[in-house]
């Protein structure tokens, strides 16, 4: 008998990471990646780093759209908006919300997942009215009563107009449909689902299958699974968020991710050696972001870097160099990834998933999470999708 329990503990220790280790690494994953979304919002869209800390000083807690900064903020060469009118502190920009979405999805639909599915209750939400209240019916700031704040990035609203001319398309035929945009935000929707899915192949190719939800540029559709492969390794064989990068990156084999992962590695071991320029600077990290990709004309009033911007092939460089800059913290990653501004939601919930699967819920603070508006809604969701996959809730 005490053979029995003693072979019966030896297979407990060397068994990989239990469903509930598992479970729980999943979800601090997506509330990492929440948080930091609720973080950036109160100077999301602005590009002058000096001036966020001019006017915030520390940026550490969440704020209102434009609060302390005058009520907007500055979407360089579109002047200056509030772009996400009727929203408040603690509240989530698309990158969230959306993300969001494809959790419901998932717990209304037993805990399995299709993009066709998700495509459909994508577009039932809005049909409802998410993003009724957006940054182009409203001038001051706020939403008439009734209408559903949200906003609508250019990649959702060209979807929208394609699905008008064949709304019952699926498949292939519904993916073709996701406009050909490049943001990194359509990248970061597929946090739900690392707590469903258990083989890596096939959170790889569902990840990357969410970004054509609303677009259908190969480089966000590549950093999805590149990402989300990241993820598993750290949530599934505990490797640190280093290695975990490196392998993935050589498991996609693709250009793309590596120049970007080598890009985010390079600007990192620049910023830390004292013997260079960059380490002695202010703003080091605004610099090192607009230093990682070209000067995007955007055919206006002026240039922006990518680096800060929306496009993948800034944007993912940029939120890897945040991850790799403060490793040891998802508090000081975050809070220097929103101090730099520009596109720093959907920076934030890359950084905030590869962080909070790395640390844990313990590694989130708890002051996030008791001002996140969404916390409550999201910890019902992972209830029920703990329900469904039989654990026992006091172990998580």
């Amino acid at each position: 008998m005490h053979y029995f329990t003693f072979i019966i503990a030896i297979i407990i220790l060397t068994s990989p990471a239990s469903s509930t280790s598992v479970f729980e690494k999943a979800k601090a994953s997506f509330f990492g990646g929440l948080v930091g979304d609720a973080l950036s919002l109160g100077a999301h869209y602005e590009y002058d780093a000096p001036k966020i800390k001019k006017m915030v000083g520390q940026y550490r807690d969440f704020l209102g759209p434009g609060e302390k900064m005058g009520g907007m903020t500055h979407g360089v060469g579109w002047g200056k908006h509030n772009y996400h009118p009727g929203k408040g502190a603690g509240d989530l920009s698309d990158a969230g919300e959306v993300a969001i979405m494809l959790l419901e999805y998932l717990t209304y639909n037993g805990g399995r997942y299709s993009f066709d599915g998700y495509a459909e209750y994508w577009l039932k939400r809005i049909r409802e009215g998410y993003g009724q209240c957006n940054f182009h019916t409203v001038k001051d700031g706020k939403c008439p009563p009734g209408q559903k704040p949200g906003y609508l990035n250019g990649g959702s609203r060209q979807t929208l107009r394609n699905l008008a001319q064949r709304p019952n398309a699926k498949g292939d035929d519904r993916k073709h449909l996701a406009a050909n945009v490049n943001c990194l935000v359509s990248a970061t929707h597929f946090g739900p689902l690392l707590a469903v899915e258990t083989d890596e192949k096939s959170l790889a190719e569902h990840a990357a299958s969410t970004v054509y939800l609303s677009h259908s540029n190969e480089e966000p559709v590549k950093a999805a699974g590149f990402l989300s492969k990241s993820i598993y390794h750290i949530i599934h064989e505990g490797l640190n968020v280093d290695k975990a990068l490196e392998v993935a990156a050589a498991e996609m084999n693709d250009d793309f991710i590596t120049e970007k992962l080598e890009t985010a590695k390079a600007k990192v071991e620049e910023v830390l050696d004292r013997k260079r320029p960059l380490s002695k600077e202010e703003f080091a990290d605004d610099l090192a972001l607009t230093s990682l990709a070209r000067l995007w004309d955007v055919g206006k009033t002026e240039p922006i870097k990518v680096g800060k911007a929306s496009p993948t092939e800034g944007a993912l460089p940029g939120s890897l160099y945040f991850v790799l800059r403060y490793k040891h913290s998802l508090e000081e990653a975050l809070v220097a990834n929103a101090g730099v501004g520009g596109d720093s939601c959907a920076r934030a919930m890359v950084i905030g998933m590869l962080l909070g699967a790395a640390h844990g819920m313990e590694g989130i603070p708890l002051r996030w999470m008791q001002n996140l508006n969404a916390a409550g809604h999201v910890n019902q969701m992972y209830d029920i999708l703990a329900q469904m996959k039989r654990i026992d809730k006091s172990e998580l």
